[in-house]
């Protein structure tokens, strides 16, 4: 029920390395977040540091950046407006508060009365420092805020259940549920065919050409094949594209098995992250018992056949959660905004400048 989306940047804050001086002038916080009731809670130096980082290297993928970097050129670049570090600045202050938003939302549930779900959380969290402990440290992130962080993150995953599930102040009826299942849910068969080089290397205009046109053939040679009455189709799928296989063996530089990268009778849920949403469109296009050629762009194609729904697994009962993750996020994003009017935020100018994010080393 409780899923939590971390992104790529704080798997991978182990990795920073602080240069923090070890005398003079180191503060242990950066700030203060005020809730609605009056109360006021300092935002710690750790804390400050693990969404600063995030930020960072997400931008950095974003942009693409990788090896060794000039960060203090990548941080006076122009972005969205201002420059890297004006937008850091600004997105860092608006994860704290959302992340204190979310703190004094979910004490207002009955969620953290939960024993169950209080052992999952010290125990991922334990595990995470256990893991990490020794980086961590070195990085200036004590154990106390690396725990409020990584919980506040684990509480954002699972209140929207709590808000849109059954008996939530803004529970999804089930005349929106069953909707979004005729609309949004569906199963699919699918080859999602190879496309890059050895390496990662992107292939050359001429070459996406020629991908298309082998994805083309795979279509055609799968809607020609007979789909057994009590057979697999990812058979038959795996079977019409292996024909094509030395195509992609000779282009892109490896031995690729067409059925291992085949799925079987699979349920896409529009909106679950395993598409975007302009890939969603294509696959729902097809009728039940018809396939599709999906363009991925950049010469990522993908085959896929849509099957009937399973009446006994498809339905209201099973898929509520998976339609609370997939829909929840635009309106839970929304209602931590407008409760977070009533926060305010107040950052130390000089303690902010120690932290300043010159100081990653990646």
């Amino acid at each position: 029920m409780m899923k939590s989306k971390r992104s790529v940047a704080m798997l991978l804050i182990v990795s920073v390395c602080l240069t923090l001086c070890s005398c003079g002038y180191n503060p242990k916080t950066v700030g203060t977040i005020t809730d609605p009731d009056g109360n006021v809670i300092d935002i710690t130096c750790g804390e400050y540091l693990c969404a600063q980082y995030e930020v960072t290297t997400e931008l950095l993928n974003e942009a693409e950046v990788s090896g060794e970097i000039d960060i203090e050129k990548f941080l006076d670049t122009w972005y969205d407006g201002g420059t890297v570090r004006e937008f850091i600045s600004q997105r860092v202050s608006e994860i704290l508060l959302q992340k204190a938003v979310t703190d004094y939302l979910y004490d207002r549930t009955d969620l953290g009365d939960d024993v169950s779900t209080m052992i999952y959380f010290d125990n991922y969290v334990q595990n995470e420092w256990s893991t990490n402990r020794d980086a961590l440290i070195r990085n200036g992130i004590g154990f106390d805020s690396f725990k409020k962080y990584e919980i506040q993150s684990l509480k954002s995953a699972q209140l929207p259940y709590d808000l849109y599930g059954e008996g939530g102040e803004q529970e999804l009826s089930r005349e929106y549920a069953e909707k979004f299942i005729k609309n949004g849910v569906a199963r699919f068969t699918y080859l999602s065919l190879p496309y890059r080089k050895v390496m990662g290397v992107d292939v050359t205009d001429e070459e996406k050409k020629e991908l298309r046109s082998y994805a083309t053939q795979i279509l055609k040679a799968c809607e020609e094949a007979e789909i057994p009455a009590h057979g697999s189709v990812k058979g038959v799928i795996a079977s019409a594209a292996e024909e094509f296989s030395s195509n992609y063996q000779n282009m892109l530089g490896y031995v690729q098995d067409m059925e291992s990268i085949t799925y079987e009778n699979e349920r896409m849920v529009t909106g679950d992250g395993k598409f975007t949403a302009q890939q969603y469109a294509q696959m729902f296009s097809a009728k039940v018992g018809e396939y599709v050629m999906v363009d991925g762009g950049d010469g990522l194609y993908t085959i896929a056949y849509r099957q009937e729904l399973n009446p006994e697994t498809d339905n209201y009962d099973s898929l509520i959660n998976e339609i609370i993750a997939v829909v929840a996020s635009e309106r839970f994003q929304s209602y931590l905004d407008e409760n977070a009017k009533g926060f305010t935020i107040e950052l130390d100018k000089k303690a902010v400048k120690y932290y300043s994010p010159e100081k990653i080393v990646f």
